[in-house]
């Protein structure tokens, strides 16, 4: 699976802010998590695996915040 990028970034000068950017709009295109996801193989159990403990970990932390909000009331 591969991605073509483009991206543009001006540089005025200071070459930390424009990388500082350039580092941004790839992440924001999903590249990062793409190449790290491409670094090694997963096995199908071990991805649904880690697929439904961070839905588990989401509900608790979800159900947590609703326990708060009750306690307030």
């Amino acid at each position: 699976m591969s991605k073509v990028v483009n991206a543009t970034v001006v540089v005025d000068g200071d070459i930390d802010a424009a990388l500082k950017k350039l580092r941004k709009k790839i992440e924001k295109e999903g590249l990062i998590k793409e190449i790290k996801k491409a670094m090694y193989y997963e096995k199908p159990t071990q991805r649904r695996r880690k697929k439904l403990l961070k839905a588990r970990k989401k509900l608790r932390k979800l159900q947590e915040k609703m326990r708060r909000m009750m306690e307030m009331y």
